[in-house]
């Protein structure tokens, strides 16, 4: 905020913020002088319509002493998206949104004035022309094999749209001293092996991938992908794609996006069975490649399956996957729980011994 004064009559400034607070800031209370509570002089239109990419304009103005503060919403929330612009000058306030389908919705304008705030009517009806698939859906894919997928959303939104991210991929030597082991027998705890030298070659040993590879916690929930032993591959490159249609539940039986999109959000472990040589177990000079997204270009392309949600308040990240800072996942509601406000429900859903500024927010 850039400072705005005020001169008072005794010829001394105070900050404009201060004008018409119910409070003297000047020694001659000049500042409390004259206010005018704030009206509407122009209001933006009731309904707009535009296609996907270009700009969707709206003003709003309001008059009073001082001049009020425009500020917007979409939907009753606040403004946070990057792809919007706004200014407020004297009263007059410009809104600016390169629009994209998730974007359509309820815009409204807001005077914020000392006296009281102005809501101004009627609300915009924002809609968005250019969507090839149905409500709740997006689409995904190359251009010669583009399909319309159902929004996952963490089950808090039906609005989303393919993000605009790219493909990187992070490559790690399988003998890397970073790499970690583990055993676990298909049923049970999964166990940390610090060392691979003494293990039995009988015993069902695994490579555990580091942190970059995964996320900080899971949601009891296991899922494996399978090749049947005649095709078990020793000496090529395999290669495995991470969608629902690749893995199983422990029982064999399938999953769904929904389920697969829930594990994959917050992952504990992810295995790859080794196979002795020779009775022992030594890792592989081979290398792991997975692919991921980003923001950056990297020149291998874009990562053309990934959404990206319009999330509701207290909810953050492409899939709404994430609590925002104040708020923390309670287990109610869909598979991944809700984000609610800390203090609303910390009795209820957090230990006593849990305090916000040791809260981990995931």
């Amino acid at each position: 905020l850039r400072y705005i004064p005020f001169r008072c009559r005794s010829g001394i400034s105070v900050s404009i913020t201060f004008r018409c607070d119910g409070f003297a800031h000047c020694p001659d209370g000049s500042d409390e002088d004259g206010c005018v509570a704030a009206t509407v002089l122009e209001s933006p239109p009731e309904m707009t319509q535009v296609q996907v990419g270009e700009w969707m304009n709206l003003t709003c103005r309001g008059a009073g002493v001082p001049p009020p503060i425009v500020s917007w919403k979409i939907n009753g929330n606040e403004l946070l998206d990057p792809v919007c612009d706004w200014v407020s000058e004297a009263g007059t306030g410009h809104l600016s949104c390169r629009m994209r389908l998730i974007d359509a919705g309820n815009y409204s304008c807001h005077l914020a004035h000392p006296l009281g705030r102005v809501d101004v009517t009627p609300v915009t009806v924002a809609t968005v022309e250019g969507n090839a698939c149905p409500k709740g859906e997006f689409l995904a894919g190359e251009d010669t094999t583009k399909q319309c997928v159902k929004c996952f959303c963490s089950g808090v939104s039906e609005l989303c749209h393919k993000a605009e991210l790219y493909r990187w991929n992070y490559t790690m030597a399988m003998d890397d001293w970073k790499m970690g082991y583990a055993t676990w027998d298909g049923r049970g705890a999964v166990e940390t092996v610090k060392s691979i030298k003494n293990v039995a070659s009988n015993r069902s040993l695994y490579y555990s991938l580091p942190y970059r590879f995964i996320e900080y916690q899971g949601y009891n929930r296991t899922i494996i992908y399978r090749k049947t032993p005649s095709n078990v591959i020793f000496n090529q490159t395999l290669q495995i794609k991470l969608h629902e249609s690749s893995f199983t539940q422990q029982n064999g039986s399938s999953i769904d996006r929904p389920e697969f999109l829930t594990v994959l959000a917050y992952i504990d472990r992810l295995l790859i069975r080794m196979r002795p040589k020779n009775d022992r177990f030594e890792p592989s000079s081979k290398s792991i490649v997975m692919d991921s997204a980003s923001d950056y270009q990297r020149r291998i392309g874009k990562a053309t399956h990934v959404e990206q949600c319009r999330c509701p308040a207290g909810f953050r990240g492409t899939s709404c996957e994430r609590c925002d800072f104040g708020y923390n996942r309670a287990s109610v509601g869909p598979p991944m729980g809700l984000c609610m406000p800390w203090e609303w429900h910390r009795k209820r859903y957090v230990p006593k011994s849990t305090t916000p500024r040791a809260y981990h927010y995931v």
